[in-house]
C-alpha cells in the first residue's frame, strides 16, 4: 500500500460524524496534507488543532467546488443527506457528486473513494447481499435511490476521466460523536420514540466507525481497491439488543413500533404535504435478518473489523454519558 504522508487531500463532509473522524486521522496518522470541507465547523473545531484545513464550502457551489479540488492528489466523498425531499437529496447526493468528479477529473486527481451504504442494493429477494447485487437506481425510497444513482454517476464519469474510484458500502456507522446511529438513536430513546420495528428481534448490523475509517483509508491507498466496491460490516446483533445499551445509559426501555403503523407512515409520505421518518427503505432495512457479506474487503484489502460491539459500546456510551446525557 502506498503512503499518503505529504498528499494533499480532500475530504467532504468534514463536518459530519464520518468526515470529521476520518479528517483526524488521515492528519494526524497518515500524516497527508488535508482539507476538510463543510457546512458548520462548531462541533469539529478540534480538527483544526489536529492539522486540518477546514473550509465552509457548499457542495451545490461548482465553483466554491472546484477551487477546493485544485492541487488535490486524492479525494474521499462522505458528504450526503439524509433528507427524505427528493429535489433536495437528488441535488447533493446525485448533482454534486457528478459535479465534484469532473472537478476531479479536470483537475488531474488520481483516486476517489467514495462513502456510500448498503442500502443502494436492490434486496428484495436476497438474505446473503454481496457486491454483485444490482444497484437499486429505482428505489422507493429517497436516500437509497439517490445514494444509487450517485454510485452509478461516479462509475461512469470515473471511467471518462481515467479516476481510481473505490466505493465503501458501511451497514450501521456507530460510535462516539454526533452521528444517526449513536447520538440520533440515544435522544430518541431519551424522548420515548420507538427506536427499533415490531419486537426488534431482527438483523442490525452495527459497525465502529474507526473500523469504517480504516476500510476507506485502505481503499485511499490499496492498489486493489481502484475500480471496486465493499460491503464493510462487522458481528451480527437484533435491533433491541443493540438499542438496549442506549436504554441501560439513561435506565429508559427502548420503545418499537408495530410494523402495521410503520406501512401507514410510509404509505403516508405519497400524499402531497406529508412527511413521516419512516419510509419503505427503512422497513427494509429494520424488518430483515439479510447479511452483508465483507469477503470481498478481507481478500483484497486485508480489512477486518477490529472492534468487538460489547468494546465499540463501551466507548460510544462513555461518550454519549460525557458528551450527552449528562446535559440532556
Amino acid at each position: 500500500m502506498k503512503s499518503l504522508e505529504n498528499l494533499p487531500v480532500l475530504v467532504t463532509g468534514a463536518s459530519g460524524f464520518v468526515g470529521s473522524r476520518l479528517s483526524e486521522i488521515l492528519s494526524t496518522q497518515e500524516k497527508a496534507i488535508v482539507t476538510g470541507i463543510g457546512r458548520n465547523f462548531d462541533r469539529v473545531s478540534h480538527l483544526k488543532e489536529s492539522g486540518v484545513n477546514l473550509v465552509a464550502v457548499d457542495l451545490l457551489n461548482k465553483n466554491a467546488l472546484k477551487e477546493v479540488v485544485k492541487g488535490k492528489e486524492m479525494i474521499v466523498h462522505c458528504a450526503a443527506i439524509l433528507d427524505s425531499n427528493p429535489e433536495t437529496a437528488q441535488l447533493v447526493n446525485v448533482e454534486a457528486t457528478k459535479n465534484l468528479i469532473q472537478l476531479a477529473g479536470e483537475a488531474g486527481v488520481s483516486r476517489f473513494v467514495h462513502v456510500s451504504t448498503v442500502g443502494v442494493y436492490d434486496m428484495k429477494n436476497l438474505d446473503d447481499v454481496d457486491e454483485t447485487a444490482p444497484l437499486a437506481l429505482d428505489h422507493p425510497s429517497t436516500y437509497p435511490r439517490t445514494k444509487a444513482q450517485a454510485e452509478k454517476k461516479a462509475n461512469d464519469m470515473a471511467k471518462n476521466f481515467n479516476i481510481e474510484l473505490s466505493i465503501v458500502r458501511p451497514t450501521m456507522i456507530y460510535g462516539p460523536g454526533y452521528g444517526i446511529w449513536s447520538t440520533g438513536m440515544f435522544h430518541n430513546i431519551l424522548e420515548g420514540k420507538p427506536v427499533f420495528l415490531g419486537d426488534g428481534s431482527t438483523h442490525y448490523h452495527p459497525v465502529y466507525i474507526d473500523d469504517v475509517i480504516d476500510a476507506i483509508i485502505r481503499c485511499a491507498k490499496h492498489p486493489n481497491a481502484a475500480g471496486e466496491s465493499f460491503n464493510i460490516s462487522a458481528d451480527i446483533t437484533t435491533w433491541r439488543e443493540f438499542m438496549s445499551h442506549y436504554g441501560r445509559l439513561c435506565d429508559k426501555k427502548p420503545k418499537g413500533l408495530p410494523l402495521i403503523v410503520a406501512h401507514l407512515l410510509a404509505f403516508a409520505n405519497k400524499i402531497p404535504g406529508v412527511q413521516t421518518p419512516i419510509d419503505n427503505g427503512f422497513i427494509e432495512m429494520a424488518n430483515s435478518y439479510k447479511r452483508f457479506s465483507t469477503q470481498k474487503a478481507s481478500e483484497l484489502l486485508g480489512w477486518q473489523p477490529k472492534t468487538t460491539l460489547e468494546e465499540g459500546m463501551k466507548r460510544t456510551t462513555e461518550w454519549l454519558k460525557e458528551e450527552v446525557y449528562k446535559n440532556h
